[in-house]
Parts: C-alpha cells; structure tokens; sequence
C-alpha cells in the first residue's frame, strides 16, 4: 500500500468536459441512493463547471454552487456502454486508483452522511468531500499542522487529491488517510461503557470497559489543542487575539441560533416548545456571558469535537474528522476559535451519550446516568481549565444548535438536547 495518494493537483479537462455536457447528468446505481454509494445528489438541473480526468475510467465532475463552491461528483464509465459515464460507487475502483493500488478492494463506511469515506484494501481510507471550496480545504491545512508538529493521535494523513480553480486556489476533492483496523467512534464505544455500567455496575465491567472516560478524553483534547497551538510551517502563527466585535459578533449569532431554535421546536413539538420557553431567559443569559470587555485568546480549533470524531482502537484513541460543522457557514467554522468551543461541543456530546443510555433504559437508571454524567464532564475538564463565561455561553448555543439540526433533519434526535437543557436549566 503507498504512503501517499496516487494523483495530486490536477486541471481541468477541456474535451472531457465537453463529452459530460452532452450527456449530463450521470446515470446514478439505485443503491447509491440508499447509503452504499458516493455522495448522489440531484444533478438534473446543473452542468459541470469543470472535470478532472483520472485515467481511461476514472474522472470528478465539480458543480459549481451559487456561494462559489463546488459540487464534488466522482465518476465512472459504464462498463458495458464504455461511452457512457455514471455516478462512481465503491467496488468501481476509483478510490483504489487514486490510493495507488488500482486492485486493492472498496468498502463504503456509511456513518457520514455528508462525505463518502471508503476503505481501500483494509488499509487505507479515501474521504471524497461532498463540496469543495471556495476556499482551501478546512481538514487537509489542518492535519497537514498536525502532522509536522508530530501529533499522532490522528489516523496518519496520506495526501489529498486537488483541483486547480479557475480562481487559483487549490481545492480538495478527495483526502488519503491511514485506515485504523478495529476502530469504533465515540457514540459507539462510549455508549457502550455506560450501558455497561447501567446494567451490571462497574466490578463487571472489563478493564477495557471503564465507564468513567472524561479524564481519558481530557488528557486528548489537551495534547490536541497544544499541537494546535504549536507554529509550524503549514500555519507559522496560530495563536491570536479576538477584539471585542468579534465576540460581540459571536453573541448575536448564538442570540439566533436560540431564537431559530425556539421557533423550530414550538412548530414541530408543542411540548418541546413549552420546556424550552419555561427556560429562555436562564439560557439567554448564559448567551449573554460572552465578554464584550476584553479581547479574548483564539487558535486553530478542531472545530465539530463531539464523541464520534474520536475513534477508539487497537493503537487507543485517535481524533478524526476536522472539516468543521457541516451544518454550519464559513464564520461559524473559522479556523481560529476560542478552544472552549472544542469543549463544549465534547461536553455536550457526553451528556447526549447520558441522555440516549437513558432513552434505551425507559428512564429506569437516571439517577446513575445523572452521576456518571456529572462525573464524566467533571473529569473531562479537570486539567482544560476552560474560561467559564465561554463555556457557558458556548455550551447553550451547541445545544440550540442540536436543536435546529433536529428540527431540519433529524427529528428523532430532539429528546437529546431537551433533556439536556432542561437538566441544566430546569
């Protein structure tokens, strides 16, 4: 297997193009709709700006978007009409051939629903971006800083494959990592260990099974955010400051995360809405805490750290995924942050792990949840010594956020940030 992605930065093909647009759009297999494919979007009514050739059998198609991204769409030829281009899906070798083993097998992993993420040979893992751009890849500058300041807990960056726009920044398309063998992320593992804990108390919990992981995930995000912090030659200068506007900025964008979170919630839940009204002051104010009257310390964050961007596997934990928050825009996923926004989001996701042992226990085991909730977060922000105002603040907006994720995707999902929030505030 190769340490590095076959293909780096590649132009545009002219006469490809031109052969996509009088056929466009691709065929796409049935069960790439359902979770086995790449990434299948709705082509019919856009073009493609530009193609990136791979090979006799292999191409990407970028769609541009009105906000001057791209649409990735990896492409295959039809293996009975050779003539003929369709919709990539695992098994049609592309990921292999741009891994540099063109005869290693394919694998999907279906966890993220906003990239495609295919195994390669048990060995490597090839994440095609769903949209690139306009600017430079969030992920690809991140863990290339990781990489040269010698952080390994991460799966091992094998390279990126890239697109030269016509504006002249160099957009990923595809992005190389070392596969992680037995590797399971955190809404797997760490549910896990409290249902354990749940059902048969600790003493028979294997050594490998404690429940009690804060402290293990504390001393991670510690050596996370130092790496962050320490210059190398991908970012020289990480550390800065944030004028007061910029927190004042941050305040009036969590004011209308609490407000679209609110409204969402009352139309689609009454109930819900009714819990959350009885509290909108009390969370308002935490809102509210974000120092106007002082500048405040930023620094490359991960960005969307919850439980299931950390994996655990044979080699320990390893932390993944540093493309920011999908559901997010450009200045809510600014490389700079305050790192209590990285530990509010983990903090948040620890009590959603409580809230769904609790959902699958019928409310049975809520005063050892309560404990192990308490315990965990205690533990996990023992040695981060976080500014309490921002992580006050930052904590209510992450859960108003889940809740407008809920409202607008995952409906099933809005008991989590409810209960959260009425235990906190309630």
């Amino acid at each position: 297997m190769t340490d590095r992605l076959a293909g780096s930065s590649y132009p545009s093909d002219a006469g490809l193009l031109a052969e996509l647009r009088e056929q466009w759009p691709p065929t796409a297999e049935a069960d790439a709709a359902i979770g086995r494919g790449y990434v299948a979007p709705d082509l019919a009514a856009s073009e493609p700006a530009a193609v990136v050739r791979l090979g006799d059998r292999f191409a990407v198609a970028l769609v541009a978007g009105p906000d001057g991204s791209f649409r990735v769409v990896p492409l295959a030829r039809d293996a009975v009409l050779v003539t003929t281009w369709r919709q990539a899906v695992p098994g049609d070798g592309l990921s292999a051939f741009v891994a540099g083993v063109p005869m290693a097998s394919e694998r999907a992993i279906e966890a993220d629903q906003t990239n495609t993420s295919v195994v390669v040979g048990e060995r490597a893992i090839v994440k095609w971006f769903g949209r690139s751009g306009p600017a430079p890849s969030r992920a690809t500058g991140l863990t290339a800083h990781l990489d040269a300041v010698g952080f390994r807990e991460m799966p091992q960056p094998l390279g990126a494959l890239t697109w030269a726009s016509p504006t002249g920044v160099e957009l990923t398309l595809a992005q190389g990592d070392a596969f992680l063998p037995e590797a399971r992320d955190g809404w797997e593992w760490a549910v896990e260990r409290l249902e354990r804990h749940v059902n048969h108390g600790q003493t028979l919990c294997a050594a490998d099974c404690d429940p009690w992981i804060g402290a293990r995930l504390g001393s991670l995000v510690v050596r996370l955010h130092a790496a962050l912090l320490t210059p190398s030659s991908v970012i020289p200068e990480p550390a800065a400051i944030a004028a007061p506007a910029v927190a004042a900025a941050w305040r009036d964008a969590g004011q209308a995360t609490l407000n679209e979170a609110l409204r969402l919630t009352a139309e689609q839940d009454p109930e819900a809405g009714a819990a959350l009204a009885a509290i909108e002051d009390a969370v308002r104010a935490d809102l509210d805490r974000l120092p106007l009257d002082r500048p405040v310390a930023i620094a490359p964050v991960h960005g969307d750290l919850h439980v299931g961007q950390v994996l655990e596997w044979s080699g320990g934990l390893a932390v993944i995924d540093f493309d920011g928050n999908p559901a997010l825009g450009a200045a809510a996923n600014a490389l700079r942050q305050p790192p209590e926004r990285d530990l509010a989001q983990m903090v948040s996701s620890l009590d959603h792990v409580g809230q769904i042992v609790d959902q699958r226990s019928a409310g049975h085991a809520r005063q050892i949840i309560d404990a192990w909730i308490a315990r965990t977060r205690r533990d996990f922000l023992a040695t981060l010594d976080p500014d309490p105002a921002l992580l006050a603040a930052f904590e209510a907006e992450q859960e108003c956020r889940e809740l407008v994720y809920a409202a607008r995707f995952l409906p099933r999902w809005r008991y989590a940030p409810v209960a959260t929030l009425r235990a906190r505030y309630g």
